[in-house]
């Protein structure tokens, strides 16, 4: 249990009435005695219309405006209010916090990680998607006392974000999977999302580890500055896969994730394990034990088809990784339903464009391409026989009247293209 007059002191606040709490929440509806609601305000709501209610419910308030009376704490900024009390509770955290980003990878190598610590420590991780600015630290706030070793999940699409997740969570060892192009209209280049992801890095403890991509040079030097011990993954890096096997252990990976790149991410995972006092084999029979979540890799099959839903997130390397793999662990027929790849600003029609050339080369049967982006850089490519969709609901059509029986079909898109919709309408259908 928490005092909230102790967190009051550390965010410079007015002293409440005595109260503990374990429980810190955002949703008004998950309130009860024990819990601290943050009133944040969001487009669609503002959480101060539901102090009343938390009150009520014999929770703790943060607010940001008077009026209310009880076990509150009154602040200027209720966002900001939460990441102080995140940081807060990161300085109550004795034992090894292990920070995770990356432009792709990053969930599924968090997952991998927790499990193979998991055979060995007490282990708590981020849940879901609660890796941004309001999710972080309310990992930090709800993280369980007695846990041996907590796994955070940071993303970011934008400059400075990492810097200020990074504050808050100070990872003993941090772990980044890679440096690519996703949310590239944000930063410009792809060295600017180096720079941009090496500021977890400059928020590792000094003397700390990092656990980062071979041949990445902001990364190192960011690196050799804040004095960490480097442990690099990757081709020609420490740690490697070489015909499937996690080197320089000689591992053979067995896994339910699909993909190459999963097995590299696996490697990352087992050497940040290893560093942590985990053996190698033990990581890798635990990872070979887990299963894909929904639109993460999962695969299922219906009575005509095998699906392999990765619609939950894209990017060009995963989508050009996901379409490698499917060519070489399937067989015929091979469908492709690709959505559009969002946030990749003015390298967006090209990067499309190289995906497509990357289907180009490959053996597939049918291609069907989803959004106004993909659709203008198919007119690059007039050989490629694809079928052009505006929505999840038109692919659906023409996946039900174009797939052969017994057909492999991999979707894969951005979030916002909603094919996960047409994951599950497959699935409800059983066809």
């Amino acid at each position: 249990m928490r005092s909230l007059i102790s967190l009051s002191a550390r965010l410079g606040c007015p002293t409440p009435p005595e109260y503990t709490f374990d429980k810190a929440i955002i949703d008004s509806r998950e309130a009860c005695p024990s819990s601290l609601f943050f009133a944040l305000q969001g487009q669609n709501t503002d959480g101060h219309r539901f102090v009343a209610d938390v009150l009520g419910a014999g929770g703790a308030a943060v607010v940001s405006r008077d009026g209310f009376t009880g076990a509150i704490l009154e602040v200027d900024s209720v966002e900001d209010a939460l990441m102080e009390a995140g940081a807060w509770a990161r300085d109550c955290i004795k034992n090894p916090v292990v920070g995770i980003t990356g432009s792709s990878g990053k969930t599924t190598t968090r997952i991998m990680l927790a499990a193979a610590l998991s055979t060995r420590f007490n282990t708590w991780q981020t849940k879901g998607n609660l890796n941004n600015h309001l999710g972080l630290p309310l990992t930090l706030l709800n993280t369980p006392p007695g846990i041996e070793i907590l796994v955070l999940e940071m993303g970011m699409n934008h400059p400075g974000e990492l810097l200020h997740l990074g504050w808050a969570a100070r990872p003993t060892l941090s772990l980044i999977t890679n440096i690519g192009t996703a949310h590239i209209e944000n930063f410009g280049s792809r060295e600017n999302i180096a720079h941009a992801k090496a500021e977890m890095l400059h928020c590792t403890e000094k003397n700390g580890i990092a656990v980062i991509p071979f041949g990445e040079d902001i990364l190192l030097r960011e690196c050799e500055s804040r004095e960490l011990e480097i442990i690099t993954h990757g081709a020609g890096g420490d740690c490697y896969l070489e015909d499937g096997r996690a080197m320089p252990w000689g591992i053979d990976l067995a896994l339910e994730y699909s993909g190459e790149h999963n097995m590299r991410n696996a490697v990352a995972a087992i050497a940040a394990a290893q560093r942590l006092g985990v053996d190698p084999v033990d990581s890798a029979e635990a990872i070979s034990k887990l299963v894909p979540g929904q639109g993460r890799g999962s695969v299922f099959s219906t009575e005509n088809y095998t699906i392999i839903d990765e619609s939950y997130n894209a990017n060009p390397e995963s989508t050009a990784a996901c379409l490698i793999s499917l060519v070489q662990s399937h067989p015929k027929p091979l469908v492709v339903v690709l959505g559009d790849m969002l946030e990749l600003g003015e390298s967006s029609i090209t990067s499309h464009r190289n995906v497509l050339k990357k289907v180009e080369e490959l053996d597939v049967d049918l291609v069907i391409l989803v959004g106004h982006l993909f659709k203008e850089a198919s007119e690059s490519f007039p050989q490629l026989k694809v079928s052009l969709a505006e929505d999840w609901k038109e692919a659906l059509v023409i996946l039900k009247e174009s797939a052969e029986q017994g057909s492999t079909i991999l979707v894969k898109g951005s979030n916002s293209m909603n094919l996960g919709k047409l994951v599950q309408e497959l699935k409800k259908e059983g066809i």
